[in-house]
């Protein structure tokens, strides 16, 4: 074999080796999270980079399977680009062909292709040629993927393969997304079900947990807490009362104080709440908040006297936020407090039933969105 030859050969071997990797190396990245719309910008980011072009976009064929919606998109002035280029009709444009022929398809020259909606767009970006590719997950289309160069293309089969492949990877990426959010759906509607049911049982109390999941969400925000803690944090406002659920109504609903008999029913509630929790795999980060919500930062709370940092914070938070919905809410025995007495409740309550930072953010929080109880003084 001609050396010319050998040399051709081994750069075409070359490349493909660094293809394969890159391919790789994009594969494991855009599967690292579940979460769909990072999902989808690290594909419009990493199908740039591989195929070394200057954009990409990503559109989803919405539920009707009639229009492709613009998801995601890199390198273009995002606001004016979704303005423009929002909502395809299947058939309509690039992408829209692309989808009812099932087919990948080039434009070398934007300028002398009139099937392409947006020219003026386009060439006002200085963008010269296209390839769209259909994403494909078990043989049903379920959208497209294009990428857009500033020089005029002499794009090739083997770079329509290249982005195919990598089309595919993202494809099934997409799809385990969707499906993570669908089940991140269903057990939120689950938790919210199970959270009305408890909240029932008292009518005087009905909304409780979900203002608690409400106040907690705030306080997580104002602490810069990972998306992580926030969903635990979330679920838990939900749930806290959970144990509650085997409680007699007659307990709940007394208009008196309960008797000792009584109150070591009541007192087992986050005992009870976070063994239930604890049985649902994907609820069982919940069970320490929901079991130590109760606990005091002196230590003399229950069920298991902790004392400071060593009640999870998690708990520390919601067991502010518990103390004042009991305070804003009417109850059997009284009515809601002002919030001038709910703020000196919780104010002396700081450093001995409460954590001090948490009422002091709480109570910030309070008073920038401007709360008020049923009887505002």
């Amino acid at each position: 074999m001609p050396q010319k030859e050998k040399n051709s050969l081994k750069e075409n071997l070359k490349k493909k080796i660094e293809e394969f990797s890159a391919l790789y190396e994009v594969g494991k990245s855009i599967t690292s999270t579940l979460h769909l719309d990072e999902v989808l910008a690290l594909i419009t980011k990493k199908a740039a980079t591989i195929m070394n072009v200057s954009a990409c976009s990503l559109r989803l064929l919405d539920k009707s399977g009639c229009e492709l919606l613009l998801r995601s998109s890199y390198g273009f002035n995002n606001k004016n680009f979704y303005k423009i280029k929002g909502t395809l009709k299947v058939g309509e444009s690039i992408a829209g062909r692309v989808v009812k022929g099932r087919k990948p398809y080039i434009i070398n020259d934007l300028r002398k292709d009139k099937n392409y909606k947006h020219p003026y767009y386009a060439m006002q970006k200085g963008l010269r040629s296209l390839v769209t590719v259909p994403l494909v997950q078990k043989d049903k289309i379920i959208g497209v993927l294009s990428i857009y160069n500033t020089k005029i293309g002499e794009y090739s089969q083997e770079d329509v393969k290249l982005l195919s492949m990598f089309a595919s990877q993202a494809a099934i990426a997409i799809e385990n997304a969707r499906l993570f959010e669908q089940a991140q759906t269903g057990y939120l509607n689950t938790i919210r079900t199970l959270s009305n049911i408890i909240d029932a049982k008292d009518s005087q109390t009905f909304g409780h947990s979900e203002r608690v999941m409400e106040h907690c969400m705030s306080i997580a925000e104002a602490l810069k807490l990972s998306d992580e803690q926030k969903e635990i944090l979330k679920y838990a406002g939900l749930l806290h009362d959970i144990g509650k659920i085997g409680i007699d109504v007659g307990i709940l609903r007394k208009p008196s104080k309960l008797n000792k008999e009584e109150w070591e029913i009541m007192a087992m509630h986050p005992v009870v709440g976070s063994g239930i929790v604890e049985q649902i795999g994907f609820l069982d980060d919940l069970a320490p908040i929901i079991l130590y919500h109760h606990e005091r930062y002196d230590g003399k709370g229950y069920p298991s006297k902790l004392k400071k940092a060593k009640i999870p914070l998690g708990a520390r938070i919601l067991s502010v936020v518990d103390a004042y919905e009991a305070m804003v809410s009417d109850r059997p025995y009284r009515k809601a407090l002002s919030f001038k007495k709910i703020k000196q409740e919780l104010q002396e309550g700081a450093g001995t039933q409460f954590d001090p930072e948490i009422v002091k953010i709480f109570l910030k929080i309070l008073e920038n969105k401007n709360y008020k109880t049923k009887k505002t003084k």
